[in-house]
């Protein structure tokens, strides 16, 4: 298996190999978006749709919809900041929120998070699981304004919260910060761990047209087909079980039983600070 690398790529692929012997670091990350994740890359759109077959999400905005890595840093950072009761534990200052999710404080740093915390923040879900809506278009947090020096960072909505927030899967720490700066490998990733609990047979099959339904950010399916056999073998660096296990031909994709990347013995409860 071949994978061409630039040097910051193949810096991060060493790092892969050297963890695979480490006992993994548990963190979390909300199942839904395991399942059904953000816009990959920008777009112009205000409507926004994810399908898997069982669960849809759509994503409605009036301004710009999230996308991209610092997205998905700042649900990554929700998750694994939760107090018992359910409020995210901010740090005091936007420069150390920017520190924790591996952000400088430099001006472009800073207007990459402005942007993606207010895409999120102006962004309305909906979630529709059987034909049922269990959340209709709500907002992620409770306030819609960006925080400054006066104002805390605001705290998940009602509905985000029950829905989304108390049901979180395990994942490893280690393989999550090698991974997240590249969106398409840290969906498969998330999805892939995620999977590794729900699969029910021996062997599952996912057509290619439902997997771009799932995944697919402005790629049609020849290109999306490309991509993603590129970034599963990324994966397959952090999660070494999948290896032999996940498999493709022409018109569908096969997961044969795995192994959790987290063990039922690691598991800890999702809000556990």
């Amino acid at each position: 298996m071949k994978l061409n690398c630039s040097s910051e790529k193949l810096e991060r692929y060493i790092k892969l190999l050297d963890m695979q012997n480490e006992a993994p670091e548990i963190v979390y990350y909300p199942s839904l978006f395991c399942q059904l994740s953000l816009p990959m890359a920008r777009t112009d759109e205000g409507l926004f749709t994810r399908d898997s077959g069982q669960i849809e999400m759509q994503l409605r905005t009036t301004s710009q919809l999230p996308y991209g890595s610092i997205a998905r840093r700042i649900l990554y950072y929700t998750a694994n900041n939760l107090t018992q009761s359910g409020t995210v534990n901010w740090p005091k200052s936007q420069a150390a929120l920017l520190k924790a999710i591996t952000l400088s404080t430099s001006g472009s740093d800073v207007r990459r998070f402005k942007t993606q915390f207010n895409a999120l923040s102006n962004t309305r879900f909906t979630v529709i699981r059987d034909g049922h809506k269990i959340i209709d278009d709500a907002f992620l947090f409770q306030r819609l304004e960006m925080p400054n020096q006066k104002k805390a960072f605001p705290q998940l909505s009602e509905a985000i919260k029950k829905h989304i927030y108390q049901s979180c899967t395990p994942l490893s720490k280690s393989a999550v910060e090698a991974l997240i700066k590249t969106p398409f490998a840290f969906d498969l990733y998330t999805w892939l761990t995620w999977r590794a609990v729900s699969l029910k047979k021996p062997m599952t099959r996912i057509s290619w047209r439902q997997l771009h339904c799932q995944f697919a950010s402005n790629q049609n399916l020849s290109s999306f087909k490309q991509s993603f056999k590129r970034q599963l073998m990324l994966v397959m660096q952090a999660y070494p079980a999948i290896t032999d296990k996940v498999f493709w031909d022409q018109s569908i994709l096969t997961l044969k039983r795995y192994q959790p990347h987290i063990q039922p013995y690691q598991r800890q409860k999702a809000i556990h600070k």
